[in-house]
This record gives C-alpha cells, structure tokens and sequence, in this order.
C-alpha cells in the first residue's frame, strides 16, 4: 500500500530491510511502525509489543499496510529490529518531524537527564544532555555527558550547529542556571537564534548584574531597542550596529 506523501510511514519507507528476502511476510516499514508506536505506547519490550498488536491488529493492520490476517509473533519484530541502521532511522524520524513541524518556530528545554534504562559499558547509568520541545512533545536530540570530559553547557556548545541544521524551526533555547555561560550565549546569538535562560541567587554576581542593567528598563524602552536595531539592519552601507538608547515615560 502507497504511503501518504509526508506521512511517518512514507519515510519508514525510505529504510534498507536488513531482512533476508527469503521467507519475509511483512513489509519492513510497516513492522517497524507497530515497533515505533508500541513504544510510544509504554510497551517496553516485544513480547509486549506483539500482545498490544494483536489487540490492535484491525487498525494497525491498515494503517500500516500489512495484509496478513494475524499479528506476527514477538520473534518477527525481533528479526526485524536487531540488523536495521539506527542512524538512517534517526535520520528519517529526524527529517520528518522537522517536516511536519516546521510550519511555525519551536522552542526547546536543554537539561540533563540520567537514563533508568540505558546503560554505558561499565553497566553505570547513562547520563545525557537532553533538548526536548514541550509544544511537540518530543526529544530533538541527547547527547552523552560524562567521564568528567566535559560539561552539559561544553556539549551543548559542541553540537549546537548541527542542532539548528538538522531542526530550521528551532529558535529558542531554555536552559537553567548552569548553562549561563558567556561563551554558550554567544553561539546562540551567532547562530540567529534565542536563549531564555535562568539566572537564581546562587549566582549572585551575575544576577546582581543582570538586575542592574534591567534596573529602569520598560516595554517602551525595549521596543526603542528593537526599532533602532532593525533600522541599523536596513541603512544602506551601514554595518548594522546602532546606539542602543533607553526612554522612560517623562524623559526623552
């Protein structure tokens, strides 16, 4: 069955079958959609997958384009998710998620977020760096953290244009106190986009600052900025920087 154009499935079948074609019941992408939304599901394994399918059958039968009468055993999906690319399967979730969500700016959480279910060679917790967009409810990307190599602002740091190529969309980035780094900010703003960052009395020579400088700021003196700045943009043969200026009521 022909996927719709932009659908999940249409970029599920997109993948290489690792399967040998000798015996195979079951088109690929349609397997590995009942495998990618039974984990969405809170199915943690196969075995529980393949119940929670055979419950289903009818509609995932359907919508997934698999034409045998009954669900596979939990051995099928096994078979057929133990050879198959991760990395072209991040790729393709990756490119239609920005598809789908590109239609307006998405805005993301970075933290950090240690795993109760992976784990790194030694059998430790994997602890990563996690971007998670709230509106759409979904990790853009995580990246390991640890060692003592560096730090979640570092890795942050480390990954930040490949972040914003593989998500155009994205253009705000919330973070607490630890990623109030001048270095992370500034990669931020170079980049185009937005950072709202927490600032709390643990820093207290950098919030002292920052309520310092905020100190006799308006939303008139803020819009003042932001004329003056887009005005700078537009000069012709001008090189875009402006005299910041501040106006209080009363006072210009």
């Amino acid at each position: 069955m022909p996927a719709s154009p932009g659908s999940l499935l249409s970029a599920f079948q997109q993948l290489t079958d690792p399967r040998d074609p000798r015996g195979v019941r079951h088109p690929f992408p349609g397997l590995l959609s009942v495998i990618f939304l039974g984990l969405l599901s809170r199915q943690p394994d196969f075995a529980s997958i393949a119940r929670w399918a055979r419950r289903h059958w009818p509609v995932l039968k359907e919508a997934f384009g698999l034409t045998r009468r009954y669900a596979p055993h939990a051995t099928t999906y096994t078979r057929a998710a133990e050879d198959f690319s991760v990395e072209e399967f991040r790729r393709a979730l990756a490119g239609w998620l920005a598809r789908v969500m590109a239609a307006g700016p998405v805005s993301a959480a970075v933290d950090g977020k240690t795993s109760k279910q992976a784990t790194d060679p030694d059998g430790d917790p994997l602890h990563v760096l996690n971007v998670f967009a709230h509106g759409a409810k979904v990790c853009l990307a995580d990246w390991p953290v640890g060692d003592g190599k560096d730090t979640e602002p570092e890795v942050l740091k480390a990954h930040l244009d490949d972040l914003f190529a593989l998500w155009p969309s994205l253009r705000v980035l919330t973070g607490d106190a630890l990623f109030c780094q001048r270095p992370l900010a500034r990669a931020i703003i170079d980049a185009g986009r937005d950072y709202v960052l927490a600032v709390k009395d643990n820093q207290p020579d950098l919030h002292e600052t920052i309520r310092a400088a905020f100190a006799d700021a308006t939303p008139a003196s803020a819009d003042a900025t932001v004329r003056e700045k887009s005005a700078g943009r537009s000069r012709p043969g001008g090189s875009g920087a402006t005299r910041r200026r501040r106006t209080t009521p009363g006072r210009r």
